[in-house]
């Protein structure tokens, strides 16, 4: 009897989270509802559109205002689809499927049901991946979660002197600054604080979070406050009109059949793209891709000289950043993913440094062997460091050993940790019209196996077995971290009270003991 009951109780449960309306929100161009969540206490907006179609002649321009639309309530219940980025089966050529489109520039919200002036997380990634609800009650639902989507690929990076002509250069990066203008435009609406947003995202959402963080030079308007950025992305970042993004240009453009000497004379190649189908770009955009090097992308931010003015490993040295604190992180073994796992000599790792980083000098390349070079007693272990003894990780672990562990080392550190450390230093030198110099953490996420990645499941608390197998104390600990940084500013470890709505059908509060003080290690 009693396990009937319980099963009905389960059954009501989730008739209620399926069936019960959030409240219709005035957006002035259109208006939304969604659905409350009683297990989470949360009212959830899905599929929100913050700025109009992305196609035709609005390709690689600047994110205009919605059409307004007032004809009906828009339902926000579903996740909207992904923006196109690759092609899933070369089988399909040209398309994702159903699951994916051109028409990306959506928005989710995730809102605590009586939410009032509470601080505001942007999440700059996929939104569709995650599921915020595991992640708000970690923190007692003292904020709201925004997860936004953008323009990727080609769709979002193209880049050459025609498209500066034409169109912008660093469109995604646009569309990303334009849904932020978007949440401190209408984020009261829904209880928020616009005073206090912080932005956050990892691998290529760390490193936009970056360049949202360096925008206008560091002086673009009061968006956001705190940045968390986890291993920030920084591929080789060419200036707009560099050799690189225009060889992509052009090769996009061939691959599209825009390049014929008839288009090319009449000096309309740009307009030739704009005219496609969205099938065709996506399908050159991945073909581009596809054949560029291993680790690396053609489709990249650039330097365009108007938003992005400068480099990060030239602008963060100066301290020109916008907000006034932030959190930023690396994982130990970043690397591996991105590296051919075939160095196993010396000249395999330079011929590996030239291949990647064609414009170091011979000087260049003499200091990075005094720095990485493999010592003569350096053992074929596959062991992650402890930090303490040998072997150390500048030789050994889980992935590679010898050559092959130096070629992974020098490809997070110059991609994913130096740009980290140089983001951390850059709050640590602001001030200008805040007084005083802005706050600055940095940590490194060492559970094993710790590859570029792992950070984010036990952030949001994935209900995936490698979190569920976590020591309690190490998740709630990392999700404090978080939480405390967003509503407090102070990334302390100190345990958030638990959160259990009344009536929910959620466990009872756990008595674990609260985390301690040493789980993550925290430079100021």
């Amino acid at each position: 009897m009693l396990s009937h009951l319980a099963t009905l109780a389960g059954l009501l449960c989730l008739s209620v989270a399926q069936s019960t309306q959030a409240p219709v929100v005035d957006l002035e161009y259109s208006q939304y509802q969604g659905y409350y969540d009683p297990d989470f206490d949360l009212n959830i907006y899905k599929g929100i559109r913050y700025a109009a179609a992305p196609l035709g002649k609005l390709r690689w321009q600047l994110p205009q205002t919605p059409t307004t639309n007032r004809t009906q309530v828009i339902q926000a219940t579903e996740n909207p689809r992904s923006a196109l980025n690759r092609v899933l089966d070369p089988a399909e050529k040209g398309s994702r499927g159903p699951l994916s489109t051109e028409d990306c520039l959506f928005l989710s919200l995730y809102a605590p049901e009586k939410a009032t002036k509470l601080p505001v997380l942007v999440w700059i990634r996929s939104i569709g991946e995650y599921d915020f609800r595991q992640q708000l009650p970690a923190n007692n639902n003292s904020y709201i979660i925004v997860g936004i989507q953008y323009r990727l690929g080609a769709f979002g990076f193209l880049s050459s002197g025609d498209v500066a002509h034409n169109g912008v250069p660093n469109a995604a990066i646009h569309d990303m600054r334009f849904a932020l203008q978007w949440v401190q435009k209408y984020i009261h609406l829904f209880g928020g604080d616009p005073s206090q947003v912080t932005i956050a995202g990892e691998s290529a959402g760390g490193g936009a979070v970056m360049l949202l963080a360096m925008a206008e030079g560091g002086s673009d308007e009061p968006l956001f406050n705190g940045v968390i950025s986890a291993s920030p992305y920084l591929p080789t970042q060419w200036d707009y009109s560099d050799t690189q993004p225009s060889e992509s240009y052009y090769r996009f453009a061939q691959e599209v059949g825009c390049l014929t000497d008839e288009i090319a004379a009449n000096g309309s190649v740009f307009d030739c793209l704009v005219s496609q189908d969205s099938a065709t770009l996506q399908t050159a955009s991945d073909a581009v891709s596809a054949s560029g090097r291993y680790g690396q992308w053609a489709f990249i931010p650039v330097t365009d000289g108007t938003l992005i003015k400068e480099r990060p490993s030239v602008q963060l040295l100066s301290g020109e950043v916008n907000g006034i604190r932030v959190l930023t992180s690396n994982n130990l073994n970043e690397g591996a993913v991105f590296t051919p796992q075939n160095v196993k000599s010396e000249d395999a790792f330079k011929n590996f440094l030239l291949i990647n980083y064609p414009l170091l000098s011979p000087e260049n390349m003499t200091s990075i062997l005094d720095l990485y070079g493999l010592p003569h007693d350096a053992t074929d272990v596959f062991v992650d460091s402890n930090g303490l003894s040998p072997p150390f990780s500048t030789t050994n672990s889980e992935y590679g050993v010898g050559w092959q562990q130096v070629a992974n080392n020098f490809y997070a550190e110059a991609t994913f940790v130096c740009p980290s450390y140089w983001l951390a230093d850059a709050y640590t030198k602001r001030s200008g019209s805040i007084g005083k110099k802005a706050k600055a953490w940095h940590y490194q996420y060492s559970a094993s196996p710790a590859s570029h990645g792992n950070d984010v499941p036990p952030v949001f608390n994935m209900q995936i077995p490698a979190v569920a197998n976590m020591p309690k104390d190490f998740l709630d600990g990392l999700q404090h971290t978080w939480g405390n940084f967003i509503v407090h500013g102070v990334p302390s470890l100190s345990p958030v009270e638990s959160f259990v709505p009344p009536g929910s059908c959620l466990p009872p509060p756990s008595t674990a003991a609260p985390p301690p003080r040493s789980l993550l290690m925290l430079l100021p």
